[in-house]
């Protein structure tokens, strides 16, 4: 639905900006809109893994690396993201998520502007931390630190553009104890007054950054900056309300999201002033790896959601908002026009990062390096390459070999076997305690102290990864050893698919490279019966009747 959408009415959309505008749109604007027209299409070039058994081929199509509209490159980006956190960002400590709402009137300049959004991030991350660190004074732990994760979603529920902040603050403060090892103290929830008082800071100290630094520093009274860009104009169609009607069932709705992670528990609401909208209710315990893995995907989730599009008769698209108790959906009825205006209005400009880390996670903080986990090292076990002994698992590399493939991704394990074979030394293993699995639920809790303020503190010296989470990795198969976790192990991590697993003999697949020339494109298609033509945009045509928002008339 979505693709034949943008295929029908791109040309059409581009030639109506340039003909109505000074410019035309940003070219990271249509250089995202015409890469989905080439996302998954095989005869731009594809990946060729080949079974050396029956000779069964698996072809994978190139992808468009989108970060807006293409929702299969934006959820690799999120299942990337997620792996990438849980387990070599995140400690084993709880978590709790803060989410900031920004006024309307801040929107579009935080959407489109990369200083007032690090602005109103790292104002709102020093709201919350001084909350922390106020909490840790009390109680008689000093100045203690905590840490971060931001995700920058641009979107709303139903199409629109909503810049707001969902931070994964580790909730809890670090110090040190007389060994010099890393002590993590669990906080208490914050109180009402508490969000209150974060709310009321970023607003004071936003409204007085941005009267220093704001809309000011684009001298408004040069005639580029009066000028309105298309660009401008589909902001302000995203941002528009436009029409939210009851179309009928949507055949899809029972498929529609369960619980929204965004939303408060019903009893607690939410704290607002001035447009400033905050809460932290939602939390995720030290032992749930499962529970972090999942709210970071749902901070790095896609902008849209394929069940939830649809067309109606006369040609207009609703996008499904709310299911009814009746069963009926509540959508938002577009126009094509407006719609792909929405989407640009999405696609994050140029080195505009929607992940950021703040506190003892940042890069350069003192404390990552003993707050970070890492994975188990462990000995070889040749008796039984796929078992945990003595509650270690084996190697990843060990699994491999067990069943005659190398692991996927894990890159830092090759190059330690590389250095093996070589004859150089290998870097000394962690001191990780053994502990049987029913024994504890996490190797980084190895020590319980009753904390000052009543609560427990968790030693993290080192922190490594739980036996629970290694083992729901198959031992390191799935463990995401690089920011940049490969396509079948994400695959294999996120559904539970083997795509290495040749469908006809049960081998394994494997990669022999890319096919990208014309004439070997054009014969390996032919002989497997697929499309050897790319499918061709619509031309641009006479974009009458297709402007404008639907109106309730």
């Amino acid at each position: 639905m979505l693709y034949g959408v943008v295929r029908e009415h791109l040309e059409t959309f581009l030639a109506h900006t340039r003909e109505t505008y000074e410019a035309p749109l940003p070219r990271y604007v249509e250089e995202e809109l015409r890469g989905y027209l080439r996302c998954g299409i095989f005869a731009h070039g594809f990946l060729r893994a080949h079974c050396d058994g029956c000779g069964h081929d698996l072809l994978v199509a190139f992808s468009c690396l989108g970060r807006g509209v293409c929702p299969s490159c934006a959820g690799r980006r999120m299942a990337n993201v997620a792996a990438h956190l849980v387990d070599r960002v995140l400690p084993a400590v709880p978590v709790r998520q803060w989410v900031l709402s920004l006024p309307f009137e801040l929107r579009a300049l935080a959407a489109f502007r990369a200083d007032v959004l690090a602005a109103l991030v790292r104002i709102f991350i020093e709201a919350i931390d001084r909350r922390h660190r106020a909490w840790a004074k009390r109680v008689g732990l000093g100045d203690a630190p905590t840490g971060a994760v931001t995700h920058v979603q641009r979107f709303g529920s139903s199409v629109n553009l909503n810049v707001h902040f969902h931070v994964m603050v580790l909730d809890g403060v670090f110090t040190r104890d007389k060994r010099g090892r890393s002590v993590f103290h669990p906080a208490p929830p914050p109180t009402h007054d508490e969000l209150d008082e974060v709310v009321r800071r970023v607003r004071r100290r936003a409204e007085s950054w941005l009267a220093r630094k704001g809309p000011a520093a684009d001298s408004p009274d040069s005639d580029a900056a009066s000028a309105p860009t298309p660009l401008d104009a589909c902001a302000a169609i995203a941002m528009q309300r436009g029409s939210v009607r009851v179309v009928g069932k949507d055949p899809d709705a029972s498929h529609d999201d369960g619980g929204d992670v965004n939303a408060p528990p019903p009893g607690e609401g939410a704290v607002e002033r001035d447009g400033f909208n905050l809460h932290a209710s939602v939390a995720i315990a030290a032992d749930d790896d499962l529970g972090r893995e999942r709210l970071m995907r749902y901070g790095a989730r896609p902008p849209l959601a394929l069940d939830r599009l649809r067309r109606l008769p006369g040609g207009r698209l609703a996008y499904r908002v709310k299911v009814l108790r009746d069963g009926r959906a509540k959508s938002r009825v577009m126009t094509p026009l407006e719609f792909l205006a929405r989407l640009a209005a999405l696609v994050p400009p140029p080195r505009y990062p929607l992940l950021r880390y703040h506190g003892v996670l940042a890069p350069r903080s003192a404390w990552r390096r003993d707050v970070v986990p890492r994975a188990p090292e462990t000995r070889a076990v040749p008796e039984s390459p796929g078992t945990i002994k003595d509650g270690r698992p084996p190697r990843p590399e060990q699994r491999s070999a067990a069943r005659g493939a190398p692991g996927p991704g894990c890159h830092g394990h090759s190059e330690r076997a590389a250095r093996r074979d070589q004859g150089e030394p290998s870097p000394s293993p962690l001191p990780v305690r053994t502990i049987a699995i029913d024994e504890a639920p996490s190797v980084t809790a190895i020590a319980t102290l009753p904390a000052r303020a009543g609560a427990n503190v968790a030693l993290l010296a080192p922190n490594v990864l739980s036996v629970r989470h290694w083992h729901r990795l198959l031992g390191g198969l799935l463990y995401a050893a690089s920011p940049r976790v490969d396509w079948p192990t994400l695959l294999r991590r996120s559904f539970d698919v083997d795509v290495l697993e040749c469908p006809s003999c049960r081998g394994r697949l494997r990669v022999l490279g890319e096919v990208i020339e014309r004439t070997m494109v054009r014969l390996m298609l032919d002989r497997m019966g697929v499309p050897t033509n790319a499918p061709r945009a619509a031309r641009a045509r006479d974009p009458t009747g297709l402007l404008g928002e639907v109106t309730d008339d």
